[in-house]
């Protein structure tokens, strides 16, 4: 199955199950023109919330979760240097919590690398998906525990 088909479907497993069996998370880069990236991450909030030291039951948020995210998510550029993301309080759907950031990646996503270590640390058996969309085509990365950074094409 093709990545451009796997994310939506995990994307959906994601709202709709219920006790979900696995860890999971997915991650979505779209780049706009003129250089601007948008980012999207979803996840378990039960999942995050004891990571981050959030209450049980409560959305997690602020500068906990912050701090988590740029520790675990990181974005380079094709010639290395980071890329800021500025991540916004998130919003709960259900089990899901989604979180965004805004960033500018110089000379685009071709070539950026990703590192996505999201919950590794937590579970064994989570997978962090990140699709990323460019210049017209997408690409799909999927990182468990032990990864290092990965390229996009």
């Amino acid at each position: 199955m093709s990545g451009a088909c796997l994310l939506p479907l995990i994307a959906a497993w994601l709202v709709f199950a219920g006790g979900h069996p696995t860890h999971t998370s997915a991650t979505e880069l779209s780049q706009e023109p003129g250089g601007a990236v948008s980012v999207a991450v979803r996840l378990f909030a039960d999942d995050i919330g004891p990571a981050v030291g959030a209450p049980p039951g409560q959305k997690p948020a602020g500068a906990s979760l912050h701090r988590y995210l740029s520790g675990r998510l990181v974005l380079l550029d094709r010639s290395g240097s980071p890329v800021a993301l500025a991540w916004d309080e998130g919003s709960l759907d259900g089990d899901v919590l989604t979180l965004r950031s805004r960033a500018y990646v110089s000379g685009g996503l071709g070539g950026a690398t990703v590192t996505n270590r999201l919950l590794t640390e937590r579970f064994a058996d989570q997978v962090n998906l990140v699709r990323a969309t460019y210049a017209g085509r997408s690409a799909t990365l999927i990182f468990t525990r032990g990864d290092g950074p990965k390229a996009l094409p």
